[in-house]
């Protein structure tokens, strides 16, 4: 019985560790990718863009609204102004953490 339990206790610690080592893999960090687009709104926290297709995440071309990072200044781009953006994933989502005019 002794046996088993040290056993058990073993795999659950090993467990942990592994577990700890995923969670400060660089590897995991947040991935980011890059579109191009014209803003059609803006309205913080969210924007809406009409963007190239992303090849990296299969999306075709379409127009869709954002979630804006607290950190993206809008107050130098206005509706129809050409973009570069960085989006990255955010719950079910994703976010823009940096939008610049291409004008």
């Amino acid at each position: 019985m002794r046996a088993i339990f040290v056993s058990a206790l073993t795999g659950v610690l090993f467990s942990f560790i592994s577990l700890s080592v995923q969670a400060t893999d660089p590897s995991t960090a947040a991935q980011q990718w890059q579109g191009q687009g014209v803003v059609q709104e803006i309205a913080p926290p969210k924007i809406i863009l009409q963007h190239q297709a992303i090849p990296e995440l299969q999306w075709p071309a379409m127009t869709m609204p954002f979630a804006l990072s607290s950190a993206v200044d809008t107050t130098a781009i206005k509706p129809g102004d050409s973009v570069t953006f960085t989006l990255e994933r955010a719950g079910d989502g994703f976010h823009i953490v940096s939008l610049t005019p291409l004008n």
